[in-house]
């Protein structure tokens, strides 16, 4: 029997791997599908969505026997017309980034070319076809997205995806993205997986596979004897298989040596490992030592597995018991009939043994071509240090982190850290496990590596590099406990080192204090403030590092000294920063060769970098142009980059931009269209943001609940800052029902903040009005000194319009109206459009009451007609009742076709009415362009209209001025 020859990949950076399906050697009974109707019918109807254009996703989940493999077989053959691509994973290859989606990808990378330039690089790179930086892993899926959608063109495409609880981290992500983001695209990716449920793969459609009900087993059993089986024998490996095809077919070839004191004594998994385990033991000592390494070595190369068995002087011969006992089979390559055969054939030998057989197929593997599984078995060969090995593996980490597979990169440093001699390159090795494992997203495993290193065997920069791993960590675990104190002091360790990521962490530590605030432990924001004044960063410093240095100097300013002190310094600092951002790279910038957490923020383009801290300043100054458009850039970067990691955090700036500009709706929009992709990642989601709506639309059942999400999240986090924007959204809740007693305790609840640096401008205004309407003026003037001090500061026409509307308020009659004024005609010269329809609302009501009706109408008129066309409901029944009361009849809108729209249908009409193609639509809301266009056509069909052209006018959105 020949076994060389195995097939050379031709475009993989890692060769191809075959699946271990379970199909018939010659001469050999192995009955097909019994049973499963219920399971054969879910499966067909994944085939019939795709032949008839639709996508499908759906795990196939089942204990260890039951028949995944043989189900994927059958829907492989009743897949006529469709393309089958089929992935395996192995245990072995975990640690190997992306290998999985190599597998997956290989058949049909020809198409890479037709992706756009981002996708296609990322994909390239993380194939190691191309050379460039690491992709964010959302711009991979969406890569993978479209590579999947393009070849479904030709053919229904079907991905198979067998044994996928051990695919590589980096693989599973990608791909359980891809398939919650499928649509229409004719694809269907179907996972199989053992119990039990993976967290990778949740919100995935399930079909459970359940054992077989006795009739079928005892079919089963009848179909796969080789000959007569006695009765009472036959029941019972029927009672003990408990409907587990493969317990039926294995445990009869024992049934000799059937003992029925077993019974029940041991799982089903246990007794299939015993009854391999007791073939395995019967073989050959060669035929084991080849078959060790077989199941060592996942690629199922036989020429691979041949030369590193001649180092044992074994051959081809040695594998024919395995072949004739039905344990391993060749079809060009090898396959084992089982997973569990594997893994039992490696925990039935020695550790020496195994480490041999690692440093057999070490030694086999080309170092050229494959470095990284060489570097594997190497590791896994070495008993004690090895210095060589362990470089070897640091090698294979800065390869692995190239191509976006930060945990590989994590494992291969950690493993290269505990095989390092040195005590000193072994702390520095685990710290850098550390920094990527941080990176990908493992915070307590990033944690109990930082605990490994020794800080007396580190220099100060490496001492601040893990200080940034600790801070950052327990930022994202408790950031409302001691976040704030730990990255200052990475901050201040690397000072002298690197200004740029010095002042990377401040900025860090700012935000931490800011969400901390009340709850911050021995260190707040006063501390904060304090050690950026006396902070002195290393020069020189990038442009952009140094124009953030100086906000954050004056936002601490402000915290320590007031408005007036820092309103020049922090008007100088957002002009700097947005002017820089006009005109950044498309890379980011580096001005430092420093490696470590901290060195590129974390961030993927320039343009993201310091996005966070423009729109706080642009809330500190209450500078609306400013807000609207950072707020609105940094969201476009983060879904143009695939950076999902930033897009909770872009979103929760961009959503109160477009809500006090007005356009409700389509911040509703696009809050769905984020949490339908963020519920397709495994990117922690942002604060919950429904109360902002509720309180627009005078929605108190959502707003509750919402308050109830962020009462969770400041008990569970510490993030104070969140229940002081609750509090104010209950202000804006409260004075549109004219419940002002209800809105003037809420809102006095959140004046007081420790830091409601960003929120006071919002949350003042509300607090005066409550005060004012609740027959409690008092109350409100405090909150109405610290406005105006901000609009002294300031002189934005969003702070002088608030200022003037709430000190009309407060004012005698003969002042009130002259206020008025000026707040409609400030507000009038900004984009925050519900704060001008507020004050024509309380200037009509002024009015109205100083029984000037036809002047209130005006007035009261323009409010109503601005609510309603923003869908700020509550307020626009406010004024539809002091219309009524000054004799006017008031007309409710009718609903129209735009209203028949779907959230999503709304967001990519608005985007095609802008002028963005499909691929750059679907690159923005994580789609194919194939489903971006089946979208299009229900849009089309509901508006009535045929053409791009036509639908800005057939969204009738008046608000989009606004923008």
């Amino acid at each position: 029997m020949s076994l060389s020859g195995a097939s050379t990949p031709t475009v993989r950076a890692l060769p191809p791997r075959p699946s271990n399906s379970t199909s018939s050697t010659p001469g050999e009974r192995r009955p097909g599908l019994i049973g499963r109707r219920r399971e054969r019918d879910r499966l067909d109807r994944v085939v019939a969505s795709v032949r008839g254009g639709e996508s499908r996703a759906l795990v196939v989940r089942a204990a260890a026997g039951l028949g995944k493999t043989m189900l994927l077989d059958q829907l492989a053959e009743r897949a006529s017309g469709c393309r089958v691509l089929r992935v395996v994973g192995v245990e072995s290859e975990m640690e190997l980034a992306l290998a999985g989606l190599q597998q997956l990808c290989g058949p049909i990378i020809d198409g890479i070319d037709a992706l756009p330039e981002p996708q296609s690089l990322a994909l390239g790179v993380a194939l190691g076809l191309r050379a460039g930086p690491a992709a964010d892993r959302f711009v991979l899926g969406l890569a993978v997205l479209g590579l999947l959608s393009n070849a479904a063109e030709a053919q229904p495409l079907i991905c198979l995806i067998d044994d996928a609880q051990w695919l590589d981290q980096a693989s599973s992500q990608v791909l359980a993205f891809v398939a919650r983001r499928l649509h229409a695209e004719s694809v269907a990716v179907v996972f199989a997986m053992r119990e039990p449920v993976d967290e990778r793969f949740a919100a995935i459609e399930e079909l459970v596979v359940r054992p077989l009900d006795d009739v079928d087993a005892r079919t089963l059993l009848d179909a796969s004897a080789r000959g007569p089986l006695d009765r009472a024998v036959r029941e019972r490996i029927v009672a003990e298989a408990r409907g587990n095809p493969l317990a039926l077919v294995e445990l009869h070839r024992g049934a000799g040596e059937f003992e029925p004191s077993a019974s029940g004594r041991a799982g089903i998994g246990t007794q299939l490992e015993e009854a391999f385990l007791g073939r395995i033991r019967r073989l050959p000592a060669a035929t084991r030592r080849i078959l060790l390494l077989a199941a060592l070595e996942p690629v199922g190369d036989p020429g691979l597995v041949l030369e590193a068995a001649s180092s044992f002087d074994l051959d081809a011969a040695a594998l024919a018991p395995a072949i004739e006992d039905d344990l391993i089979e060749f079809a060009g390559l090898l396959r084992f009939r089982h997973p569990l055969v594997r893994s039992t054939v490696v925990a039935a030998e020695s550790a020496s043994d195994r480490r041999a057989a690692h440093r057999a197929l070490a030694d086999a593997t080309d170092p050229e071509s494959d470095p990284d599984r060489r570097a594997w078995h190497l590791a896994e060969s070495t008993l004690g240090y090895d210095e060589e090995v362990a470089a070897e593996l640091v090698r294979s980490a800065d390869r692995a982190r190239v191509r976006g597979g930060m945990l590989a990169a994590a494992s291969f440093h950690a493993r290269g850290a505990e095989l390092t001699p040195d005590r000193r390159m072994r702390s520095r090795r685990t710290l850098m496990a550390a920094e990527d494992t941080l990176r990908s997203g493992a915070v307590q495993d990033a944690l109990r590596l930082i605990e490994g290193v020794e800080p007396e065997l580190l220099d100060d920069h490496q001492r601040a590099r893990a200080d940034l791993v600790r801070g950052h960590s327990r930022f994202y675990v408790s950031p409302g406990r001691d976040g704030a104190r730990v990255l200052l002091e990475a901050a201040r360790r690397l000072e002298p080192f690197d200004g740029d990521a010095a002042v990377a962490t401040y900025a860090n530590a700012v935000i931490a204090a800011v969400l901390a605030g009340s709850l911050a432990g021995e260190v707040g924001i006063r501390e904060t403030a304090a050690a950026i004044i006396a902070a002195s960063p290393a020069r020189p410093m990038s442009v952009g590092s140094a124009a953030a240095f100086d906000a954050l100097h004056g936002i601490a300013t402000v915290v320590l000294h007031g408005y007036g002190a820092a309103a020049p310094s922090l008007r100088a600092a957002l002009a700097t920063l947005r002017s820089l951002v006009d005109v950044a790279p498309t890379a980011p910038e580096r001005t430092s060769d420093v490696r470590g957490y901290g060195a590129d923020l974390s961030e993927d383009v320039w343009e993201m970098r310091w996005q966070p801290l423009i729109c706080l300043l642009a809330r500190i100054l209450l500078d609306d142009d400013a807000y609207v458009d950072a707020s609105r850039r940094f969201v476009d970067s983060s879904r143009r980059n695939g950076a999902l990691s930033t897009l909770a955090m872009a979103m929760s700036e961009h959503y109160p931009a477009l809500l006090m500009s007005g356009r409700i709706a389509e911040a509703e929009e696009l809050y769905d269209a984020v949490r339908e992709i963020m519920a397709a990642s495994d990117v922690p989601e942002g604060p919950d943001r429904a109360g902002w709506f509720a309180a627009y639309r005078g929605d108190d059942a959502a707003k509750q609940e919402s308050a109830a999400a962020v009462a969770h999240r400041v008990a569970e986090r510490g993030e104070a800052q969140w229940r002081l924007s609750d509090r104010m959204q209950d202000g804006i809740l409260h004075n549109s029902q004219a419940r002002y007693a209800e809105a003037l305790a809420a809102t006095a609840s959140a004046d007081g903040h420790p830091f409601d640096l960003g929120l006071a401008g919002w949350v003042l205004p509300e607090q005066v009005e409550a005060a004012a309407r609740s027959g409690e003026p008092d109350s409100g003037r405090a909150a109405l000194r610290r406005l105006q001090e901000i609009a002294e500061a300031t002189g934005t026409d969003w702070a002088v319009g608030l200022a003037a509307r709430s000190a009309a308020l407060l004012a005698d009659d003969a002042d009130a109206e002259a206020l008025y004024l000026a707040a409609i005609d400030a507000l009038a010269r900004t984009r925050i459009g519900t704060a001008q329809a507020r004050a024509h609302l309380l200037y009509g009501e002024w009015l109205r009451r100083q029984n000037r009706r036809v002047e209130a109408r005006e007035s009261l008129r323009l409010a109503h007609e601005r609510f309603v066309a923003d869908g700020a409901h509550a307020f626009a029944e406010r004024a539809a009742r002091e219309l009524s009361a000054t004799g006017e009849i008031v007309h409710r809108s009718a609903v129209g076709p735009v209203d028949e729209l779907t959230a999503q249908e709304r967001q990519i009409a608005r985007l095609a009415a802008g002028g963005a193609t499909n691929p750059e639509i679907g690159a923005q809301l994580f789609l194919s362009p194939r489903t971006v266009e089946w979208h299009l056509r229900k849009v089309f069909g509901k508006l009535a209209v045929t053409s791009r052209r036509q639908l800005a006018a057939a969204l009738r959105d008046p608000a989009a001025a606004t923008g």
